[in-house]
Formats: structure tokens, C-alpha cells, sequence
């Protein structure tokens, strides 16, 4: 059974988080925020499971103190929630794999047959599509396949063999990081210094990511969607209320949110810092050719870093051109 007040506690967090999102600077960030709140609402509205309410409340209160921590200019939260929102881990990430992996395939693909005849479970990984196959080994670094180990009297078991081929197989899955969608890419840029027409964007370049069109719509990648509508960020001055005590309050989810520390207002971040992070954020973020649903396993690629990183000295004079370039350049001008 559900305490008395339940229902109270549960608007007042809900309509804390809608509040804390629509105060962030990230626009994209704001239509996440507001719409994976608005679904988990729905999705446990009518859930009786006690625990799973609980644990729900537990994670609501995290967000929700993450954000108030990035609205009042800490920038290591505001960073995290920049990661989850362009793909970085969470849910988007799975979104954006998703395409790689299950999608686009060309007809005459064959899954592969299982070392024992009619034993599925012996089966090996099928094949990864080049680009992905690129990011594992130029961007992670890692092999496609395991060095296996080699038994001394007796050869390995072909189920043995499967297991430790799919256990390899989900830990580069797990790790690998993915391209955005080529739009968001060049917003990106944008965002952190670059100017259209700039021979270093990445609309010049033509360098990114897959466009949007090859993605599936799902509802965990509405918010890249290069073309909807997006919230615009709240200019009202609002007092903001601590929340309450919940109802299944413990020592460690009271500690999520100081009661004794003067609220203050919504920090605005100046336009360097917002640069600053959107280029930390590109740090984690490879680059690869346009892609499309055709040419995805026909294409090779290389994987690339963006011009807008922030680079240490030695990459920097490295891309010093050499003296021959810069009299010819002035000779041209």
C-alpha cells in the first residue's frame, strides 16, 4: 500500500524536474529532460509494485539533483547530462547502435552457422558492418575477434568457443562510442566556436556521421530529430521550493538534496564556458564519412576526431603548415 501522500510527493517531483529542465541552456537537452519525465509518469502510473516505485522515486531525486546542480553552474553535472543526451551512454546510445547492427542489412547476409549442426547455441557473432568495425579498431582500439585459449590435451569446446566469442562481442558493443546524426554534428560545432563556412566545420568537411534519415524514429531519439520543434529555455525568475521529504525516505535519498543550503537562482552559464563544454563533448564523439542505408556495407571508413577539440601543444604543431605553404598562401592573397 502507498502511503497517504504519495500522490502529492509524486506531483511535486514531477513538476520539479519540468521546472529544473526548462531552465537548462541546452535546448535539446530541455526535450529530453521533459520527455522522459512525461514517460516514465505514464509508463508507472498504474504500478503497484511497492519496490519498483521506490527505486523509480530514488532515480527521479538523482536526476533531479543533477540538474539543479547544472542550473547552478556546477559544470560537471551540466557536462553528464550533456552525455546522456547526445548519446554518450544511456538509452540514445542503444538507439543509435541499434541501426548498425539490426538494420540496413543487404539481402544476400547470412547469419553464421553454429560450430555443432543444430545446436544454435554454438553459434558465433555474425559479421559487423564496416564502419562499426572501424570505430572498434580505429577509435577503441580493440580486435574484432579474441586471442581463444588453447587446451593442452583435448581442443576447446565449440559452446566454450561461442561463449567467450560473444562475451568479446558485447564488451566492444558496450564500449565503442558512436557517431551522431551529420545535422546534429554541425549544430554541435556550432555551439562550440565553429562558423559556417569555416573550412574546418564540419559541413564543409562533409565529415560526422550517418545523416538522419539513417536512423530509425523511436521515441529515445526524438530529441535529434534535426527538424522538430524545441522548448525554448524559461525566462520567468521562479523561487524554487525545496522538495519535500518523500514518503520512503531513507539516510541516503534525505542526503540528495541539502534543506539547509540557500536556493539560489538559475546560473547563467557565459557563452565561453558553454563553448568549453560542448568541446569536452566532442572529445567523445567520432567522426566518420556521410554514411547512408546503401552504402553501409559497401563503404570503408575512417574515423576522425572533430577540429574543435581541445588540442595539446604537440597536436598543435603538428598542424603548423610548413614555410613553403605560408609563402605560396601569402604570394596568393
Amino acid at each position: 500500500m502507498f502511503p497517504p501522500n504519495h500522490k502529492v510527493y509524486i506531483r511535486a517531483l514531477y513538476k520539479n524536474i519540468l521546472v529544473e529542465a526548462s531552465l537548462f541552456f541546452d535546448d535539446r537537452a530541455r526535450l529530453y529532460i521533459q520527455n522522459k519525465a512525461r514517460k516514465v509518469v505514464q509508463e508507472y502510473k498504474t504500478c503497484t509494485d511497492v519496490e519498483r516505485v521506490k527505486y523509480k522515486i530514488r532515480e527521479a531525486r538523482k536526476h533531479l539533483h543533477r540538474i539543479e546542480q547544472a542550473n547552478r553552474g556546477d559544470q560537471k553535472s551540466a557536462l553528464k547530462i550533456l552525455e546522456e543526451v547526445y548519446g554518450r551512454n544511456g538509452k540514445t546510445r542503444h538507439a543509435l547502435l541499434h541501426p548498425f547492427l539490426n538494420c540496413h542489412q543487404p539481402r544476400d547476409f547470412k547469419l553464421p552457422e553454429p560450430f555443432v549442426p543444430h545446436a544454435p547455441r554454438t553459434a558465433p557473432p555474425p559479421l559487423l558492418c564496416p564502419p562499426l568495425q572501424a570505430l572498434i579498431k580505429q577509435d577503441l582500439g580493440k580486435k574484432l575477434e579474441p586471442e581463444l585459449p588453447i587446451p593442452a590435451y583435448k581442443p576447446l569446446h565449440p559452446g566454450r568457443k561461442a561463449n567467450l566469442l560473444w562475451k568479446h562481442r558485447s564488451m566492444l558493443l558496450d564500449r565503442v562510442q558512436l557517431p551522431l546524426p551529420f545535422e546534429i554534428i554541425c549544430e554541435i560545432e556550432r555551439k562550440a566556436g565553429a562558423t559556417v563556412g569555416h573550412p574546418l566545420y564540419a559541413g564543409t568537411l562533409l565529415t560526422g556521421g550517418p545523416t538522419w534519415d539513417f536512423y530509425l524514429s523511436t521515441d529515445t531519439m526524438t530529441h535529434l530529430n534535426p527538424t522538430i520543434k524545441l522548448p525554448k529555455r524559461s525566462t520567468i525568475n521562479r523561487n524554487h521550493q525545496p522538495l519535500m521529504d518523500s514518503p520512503y525516505a531513507t539516510i541516503t535519498n534525505i542526503s540528495l538534496v541539502d534543506h539547509l543550503k540557500k536556493v539560489k537562482r538559475p546560473f547563467n552559464f557565459p557563452t565561453r564556458t558553454k563553448s568549453r563544454l560542448y568541446r569536452r563533448l566532442l572529445t567523445n564523439i567520432p567522426f566518420t564519412n556521410i554514411i547512408s542505408s546503401t552504402t553501409l556495407w559497401t563503404q570503408s571508413c575512417k574515423i576522425l576526431k572533430s577540429h574543435w577539440v581541445p588540442q595539446g601543444v604537440t597536436r598543435i604543431l603538428e598542424d603548423i603548415p610548413s614555410e613553403q605553404v605560408i609563402k605560396t598562401t601569402l604570394k596568393i592573397k
